[in-house]
């Protein structure tokens, strides 16, 4: 058997596993972009190798040129299968979590989506949400809270009780009663009902002052212990939202300025490397530049859906659409 706020707590310790639920899943996915990314570069780096090969052959460039390429590829190849066991460590890392022994879980898709509908995370140019309507919506329906106040009116309901004490109890009593020709004084049949009162449980000598100063003792405890979960929310939820409004500024300004200016300048480079109108090692650094870019927005990518967990989890909400629907 449990208590309400027993039950509450255990809801909000469930919200709490669904947030690490959620972030290794997400993890998992950053480290298989990472994977498929740094496979990209490497195949990238073999084609511009075996290029590089063919015209030292033709004499069309020395060969150090070659030397160089066939560097860049070995190490390309090498953070490969850095990234590769970082997906295997990532994917134990998720099951540990899952807690199976017998199912080995995997990620339904193979590279972290920028469809934000497929983790069910608000779009980053949405700004309907403020943090006074997420406030007012956690400490309403967050469930330590709620358990914290329903000890508070235990309390109080206790208090009342011991209070009740002083109070005497009234007994009544009633009935039908009769008496024969012989027995009455008038030498009728008579008969009727009466009703009784009387009083129980006087406290002449005890008033139940300490019960009482206890009772009013647990109200203030309960109190205290309330705001003091309070405090805590508000403290850890402008925390989750901070962190969610700049992963979400990060993302955005990735999303409008740097990936299409440094797709951009990728693709003139390579252009121009085509061209001979650049040497490998200018492209090399262009593509280092770009490679970091490109890894960077998929840690920002996962950093902004692992902080929208977090921030469902303080809300104690499964979407987001909870809060507008309340606020309409």
């Amino acid at each position: 058997t449990y208590s309400l706020a027993a039950i509450d707590s255990q809801k909000f310790l469930e919200y709490s596993l669904i947030t690490e639920v959620k972030k290794s899943y997400i993890n998992l996915l950053v480290k298989k972009s990472h994977l498929q990314i740094l496979k990209e570069q490497e195949a990238l780096y073999e084609e511009l190798y075996k290029r590089m090969e063919e015209d030292v052959k033709q004499e069309k460039l020395p060969e150090t040129e070659a030397i160089q390429a066939k560097i860049v590829l070995n190490r390309a190849i090498m953070y490969s299968n850095i990234a590769r066991s970082e997906v295997i460590s990532a994917q134990n890392y998720f099951n540990s979590v899952m807690n199976t022994s017998n199912i080995n879980y995997d990620t339904k898709e193979d590279i972290l989506p920028d469809d934000y509908a497929v983790l069910m995370t608000i779009n980053p140019t949405d700004e309907s949400i403020n943090f006074n309507d997420i406030k007012n919506y956690a400490l309403a329906h967050r469930y330590d809270l709620l358990a914290a106040k329903k000890e508070v009116q235990a309390a109080k309901n206790k208090l009342e009780a011991v209070k009740s004490q002083r109070i005497p109890d009234i007994e009544l009593t009633g009935g039908y009663a009769y008496q024969t020709k012989g027995m009455s004084g008038d030498g009728h049949y008579q008969s009727g009902g009466y009703v009784g009162a009387s009083l129980v449980n006087i406290p002449l000598l005890y008033n139940y002052s300490p019960e009482i100063q206890n009772a009013q003792i647990e109200i203030e405890k309960a109190e205290l212990k309330y705001k003091d979960i309070e405090i805590d929310a508000i403290r850890n939820l402008t925390d989750a939202w901070e962190k969610f409004v700049i992963a979400r500024n990060n993302l955005n300004f990735y999303n409008s300025e740097l990936l299409n200016n440094s797709e951009e300048l990728m693709s003139a480079s390579r252009k121009s490397l085509q061209n001979s109108e650049i040497d490998l090692t200018t492209f090399l650094v262009s593509k280092k530049l770009y490679l970091e870019l490109i890894l960077g927005y998929q840690d920002t990518l996962g950093e902004y859906y692992t902080s929208f967990a977090e921030l469902l989890k303080e809300i104690n909400a499964d979407s987001i659409n909870q809060i507008k629907i309340e606020n309409i």
